[in-house]
């Protein structure tokens, strides 16, 4: 596939795109981690102004200390790092800066786009679909810049067809408490433990300790596999049941 005539375009439509991201309250310094060196490169030449990178690392560990350290207000990752993963991070992005954007960007030959699409990340946008006429880097900016959840059509579909389909579980499904199914269904809408919390009647902690149950009994690392596992076992649908 030749891309000289997308790539001539790139400009013009990143161009949209910063102008939705600069005319929001998203406060302008980002925070950026890939394990590809020549992405950070591109995003590094694209600044607007090198005062509003905040950090540009390979590894979850340098992310987090980034977050911690400098709070940026844009969090740019893919979930391909050097060690760890960009999820990890956008999972624990919100924690550690409670107005940050996430946007995480993933590689669906490498990455469970189920998982990634519930993630807490205000967008995913898969790389094939970067460059189709759609242009949906210039629709994530607009999503983030008024406040809305963004995935691109892969990861969509992908999430779809997951809670579409029932996956058979290596034993018995697990049984889950009203509580729990009540929690699967607000994470599926990208609530974070706060607003879980706030929903269920619990306290901060008291979500936490729901969610780190409700991870055993999935089997699931992290939120965004909990989520997807649910989604599989038709636990929850998107857009409610």
């Amino acid at each position: 596939m030749d891309l000289l005539s997308t790539f001539s375009q790139t400009t013009r439509r990143y161009s949209n795109a910063a102008t939705w991201v600069l005319s929001s309250e998203i406060r302008l310094q980002a925070g950026l981690a890939s394990a590809s060196r020549l992405m950070l490169l591109g995003f590094h030449n694209m600044a607007l102004s090198r005062q509003r990178l905040a950090f540009m690392v390979t590894t979850e560990a340098e992310a987090l200390e980034g977050l911690a350290r400098t709070r940026p207000g844009l969090l740019i990752i893919t979930n391909q790092l050097e060690q760890g993963s960009g999820l990890a991070v956008v999972e624990a992005a919100r924690d550690l800066v409670d107005d940050i954007r996430s946007i995480l960007i993933v590689d669906p030959r490498l990455d469970d786009l189920v998982a990634v699409g519930c993630s807490r990340a205000d967008a995913v946008l898969s790389e094939t679909d970067c460059f189709t006429a759609a242009k949906p880097v210039v629709a994530m900016s607009r999503s983030i810049a008024i406040g809305q959840r963004f995935r691109s059509a892969a990861v969509l579909a992908a999430m779809e067809a997951a809670s579409m389909r029932r996956q058979p579980w290596r034993d018995e499904p697990p049984q889950l408490n009203a509580r729990e199914l009540a929690m699967v269904e607000l994470l599926v809408q990208g609530f974070g433990d706060r607003q879980v919390a706030e929903q269920l009647g619990l306290s901060y902690e008291g979500a936490r300790s729901l969610g780190k149950s409700l991870r055993r009994k999935l089997g699931a690392g992290s939120r965004g596999q909990a989520v997807a596992k649910a989604l599989q076992l038709g636990l929850a649908r998107l857009g409610g049941r």
